[in-house]
């Protein structure tokens, strides 16, 4: 079978893996999905790399790999981390990572395992700026919660999370204006 089928098979997981924290919490019968989620920050990543000059493409594919080990491994709650155990988390997505970057050409390989390897450790501005607007992407989904009809109190901690992560000062007054609103 071809290697972008392959790939693609795996990729495909993440449009029925649902967001566990917004199952476990919210009980919904209908949650987003990681892809739905990876599709929205993508789309942030887009709007807000050109309103800051930022690498665009370096952007994209930063926001398109963050959750992309979890069509193999699911989404980990922190419980489920800690459940596991967070060195057994963590070499699980290391070894998902490994399997999934050995369907690239071989010559794209060292340059996606760097990728992964900045966003973990924040970098670069562009690794930076992903991992605080996944967290604003958070906010926002839990504010189209809310007007749902889900309780404010229900959704305090997705918003407290959120506002622990977000350090840049734009995106954190979009938070506290998204916040305000439940």
């Amino acid at each position: 079978m071809d290697q972008l089928v392959q790939f693609w098979e795996f990729a495909a997981r993440l449009k029925a893996e649902p967001r566990r924290g917004w199952l476990k919490k919210l009980r919904l019968q209908r949650t987003e999905s990681v892809a739905d989620h990876s599709f929205a920050l993508s789309l942030l990543c887009l709007f807000e790399g050109e309103r800051r000059s930022y690498n665009v493409e370096r952007l994209l594919k930063l926001a398109l790999l963050h959750d992309l080990e979890e069509a193999i491994t699911g989404d980990l709650t922190p419980e489920d981390k800690e459940a596991r155990g967070e060195n057994i988390a963590k070499a699980q997505k290391i070894s998902a990572r490994e399997q999934l970057i050995s369907y690239f050409p071989l010559e794209n390989q060292r340059s996606y395992r760097e990728l992964w390897s900045e966003l973990e450790n924040e970098r670069s501005r562009e690794a930076q700026l992903v991992h605080e607007l996944d967290k604003l992407e958070l906010a926002l989904q839990a504010n189209e919660y809310a007007k749902g009809g889900i309780e404010a109190t229900k959704l305090k901690e997705f918003y407290e999370s959120s506002r622990t992560a977000i350090k840049d000062p734009k995106l954190r007054r979009i938070l506290d204006d998204i916040s305000s609103r439940n």
